[in-house]
């Protein structure tokens, strides 16, 4: 959960870069045609329609950076495609018809192109990648192909610039792309077992409940208006059972009363091993009318079947009342108390916590 939450940040920071680099970039587009006014129409008008497009996607995006981030990128994939790849088509053709020469006419954008490119390769995800390389092609192809029939042009330091851009960055996108789909796989690879070992740190090894880290991780992840109650389970006279069958035989208990506690109760809950034959059990929002009985459906649950290896098995209940999970630590000590008057009060029983039993 964590290092979704820390890729989702990293994410979310390169966004919010690549926005307003754009941003940045046009504005100084038209800082420069407004000191240095071009005759067309659409040198001016486009630097400004691009920054503003930019603009509402960067107020668009710090609304709610989490739920807009997927609509952010498709849209700026969108506008980016939209701003190079139809102006150039443009241009390469009214080439072709003599009205102009491509290498006056073309915008000296190339070098934000090779950028925006590369940026995209290495950031965009896998399925929306192919839509740079087929807007870079789109743009690159058909400019090869006017020079080529066109030498006069070639053959100039213009020619000679697109060429450079143009040629070398296709070897690029045949470098990079796998080389980048090498390491994001690899980095995948990695993000799952830091993943799986997260996991297994939060678990118990033997029963394979949460252990109190554990515990502590998934509790972060409740909400202020979340109540819970808790519940200490204990099982009794275990050390008599280590010291008559053993330690192994006393492990396969320990799993065995686990794995009964998983199906005891439906509603949202979390159970962890609290220490060694002690267990406890959050219940989120329980139902106020079932809370009563819920101590003793687990203690009931636990103790009336006999177990595979040692037969009969009996376990101790405190229950806590039910507070603001924030109140967590005073709701343990409560169940704690409880459960020390059950094993007090001569064990197999389940008792609620109250004010007598400070």
């Amino acid at each position: 959960m964590r290092l979704k939450t820390e890729e989702s940040k990293l994410a979310i920071a390169a966004l919010y870069r690549v926005l307003v680099a754009s941003l940045v970039c046009c504005l100084f587009y038209n800082i420069f045609f407004f000191y240095f006014p071009s005759k067309y129409l659409f040198d001016i008008l486009a630097p400004r329609i691009i920054m503003l497009c930019c603009l509402a996607l960067l107020i668009y995006f710090y609304v709610d950076p989490q739920a807009h981030f997927k609509n952010t990128v498709r849209a700026f994939l969108a506008l980016v495609i939209a701003s190079f790849v139809p102006p150039s088509l443009y241009f390469i053709v009214m080439a072709w018809q003599g009205k102009w020469l491509l290498i006056e006419r073309l915008p000296p954008t190339s070098g934000i192109t090779l950028s925006l490119l590369i940026l995209g390769l290495m950031m965009l995800p896998r399925r929306q990648k192919k839509y740079v390389i087929l807007s870079w092609s789109l743009i690159a192809i058909p400019t090869f192909h006017y020079l080529i029939f066109h030498p006069a042009e070639l053959h100039t330091e213009r020619g000679y610039e697109l060429v450079s851009l143009f040629g070398p960055a296709c070897l690029i996108l045949y470098v990079i792309y796998p080389y980048q789909s090498g390491i994001r796989h690899h980095m995948d690879e990695i993000t799952v077992s830091l993943r799986r070992s997260e996991a297994e740190a939060d678990r118990d090894f033997l029963t394979d409940v949460y252990n109190r880290r554990g515990l502590q991780h998934w509790l972060k992840q409740l909400t202020t208006n979340d109540k819970i109650c808790v519940i200490l389970i204990d099982v009794d006279h275990f050390k008599s059972i280590n010291d008559r069958y053993g330690h192994t035989t006393g492990d396969k208990v320990l799993i065995e009363v686990a794995s009964r506690m998983r199906s005891i109760y439906f509603d949202k809950h979390a159970i962890a091993r609290w220490g060694g034959e002690e267990f406890t059990v959050i219940m989120v929002n329980p139902n106020e009318q079932a809370f009563w009985a819920i101590g003793s459906m687990f203690q009931i649950a636990l103790s009336n079947l006999p177990y595979k290896t040692v037969g009969k098995v009996t376990v101790s209940v405190g229950q806590s009342e039910i507070h603001s999970c924030e109140d967590f630590i005073n709701l343990i000590e409560q169940a704690d108390n409880a459960l020390y008057d059950a094993k007090n009060n001569g064990r197999n029983q389940a008792i609620i916590y109250n004010n007598t039993l400070s």
